[in-house]
């Protein structure tokens, strides 16, 4: 009972702070508070992914202690009540004290999800992760064979990341366990003959798969044409469409995939128009009906500290040295003095997104 009290004050906090992004032409906008919050604990990789270059990132992180990580979310939890942090990198669990954390930020009564690919030949990381008990673990596969090799860049990735999900599963049920566990696939040139497969995989007890549309690589120079020398764009949109399509139709069929049929909708447009959709696909809007700055629901902790509320604009503070919340009260107000989206955006972007 806790559990789902604290979710439904969740829920109603983040419909607040969404409401009030745009109430009164955004007069409201100010008292916002992070609906979306990520730590990434590190840019550093052990995968090869075609469509991130992340990995390529080499030498020592300027990161925070473990201490400093877990002040930062007792500062949340404290100014927001329950609320969703996603510890991501880069590779989570390359972090050693990552399990630790998980587990603070869970005894705090914050909804903690994880991402992880996997790839642990030594299972002992994964089973600590479980034991830490988060509200999700993620664990991203992008086919059930060796095209998951291919999209990861090494070989024997598909072996390990199944292993770590039947680690995940055993250890769930021998210890009663409550953390969820969601696949994650990029839908890419790739693997669009694999999206079937993938969904059916997934439908089993306590696991579900949300598909992402593949977008500009991580960690690579900005390019808004980039789709068109990218050997990971379909190059047939329409097979691309007629895939998802099929996913809209497993859906419905009560395969457990987590997109609602509008993101899947939406998922068919940026293939057949990208220029139309990538500013919302790369902030993960394109599912709104109407596109805000994201400076005011983001808080992304990067791997040295320094907090971002816009992916295109500068840190705002770093969580050494300040207060997640301080850091918060004091970002630029971008949302009034010109939101970076009205530049990027192109023309056809902003009218399907009516941009405040």
């Amino acid at each position: 009972m806790p559990l789902q009290w604290n979710w439904l004050r969740k829920r109603c906090r983040d419909a607040v702070s969404y409401r009030l992004r745009t109430w009164g032409d955004g007069r409201w906008a100010s008292y916002c508070r992070p609906t979306w919050i990520s730590f990434l604990i590190t840019e550093r990789c052990n995968a090869r992914c075609v469509h991130c270059n992340i990995w390529q990132n080499r030498g020592p992180e300027d990161s925070p202690t473990f201490e400093q990580w877990c002040a930062a979310l007792l500062d949340l939890r404290r100014w927001l009540g329950p609320m969703h942090v996603c510890i991501t990198g880069g590779e989570a669990l390359l972090k050693p004290f990552t399990p630790e954390l998980v587990a603070y930020g869970s005894s705090l009564g914050a909804f903690v999800e994880v991402l992880t690919h996997g790839y642990w030949k030594d299972q002992s990381r994964i089973e600590r992760l479980a034991l830490a008990n988060p509200w999700r673990i993620t664990v991203s596969l992008d086919g059930v064979d060796e095209t998951h090799d291919e999209v990861r860049g090494r070989e024997g990735f598909v072996r390990y990341t199944r292993k770590t999900l039947e680690t995940l599963l055993a250890l769930r049920r021998a210890r009663r366990l409550r953390f969820s566990i969601r696949l994650k696939t990029v839908v890419m040139a790739r693997n669009l003959h694999a999206l079937e497969e993938l969904a059916e995989f997934a439908t089993q007890d306590g696991v579900d798969i949300l598909f992402q549309p593949i977008e500009r690589n991580y960690n690579s120079p900005d390019d808004p044409h980039w789709y068109l020398h990218s050997a990971n764009w379909p190059q047939d949109p329409a097979a691309a469409v007629r895939s998802i399509e099929r996913l809209i139709e497993l859906k419905r069929d009560g395969r457990a995939i987590a997109n609602t049929v509008a993101e899947l909708r939406v998922m068919q447009s940026y293939f057949l128009d990208p220029e139309g959709w990538q500013v919302s696909v790369k902030t993960h809007t394109s599912h709104e009906r109407r596109a805000a700055c994201t400076a005011l629901n983001l808080f992304q902790a990067q791997s040295n500290g320094d907090v971002r509320v816009c992916c295109c604009r500068d840190p705002v503070g770093n969580i050494k040295t300040a207060r997640p919340r301080d850091i918060w009260r004091n970002r630029p107000h971008w949302w009034a003095d010109g939101c970076c989206m009205d530049s990027r955006m192109s023309t056809a972007e902003k009218e399907h997104r009516l941009v405040t």
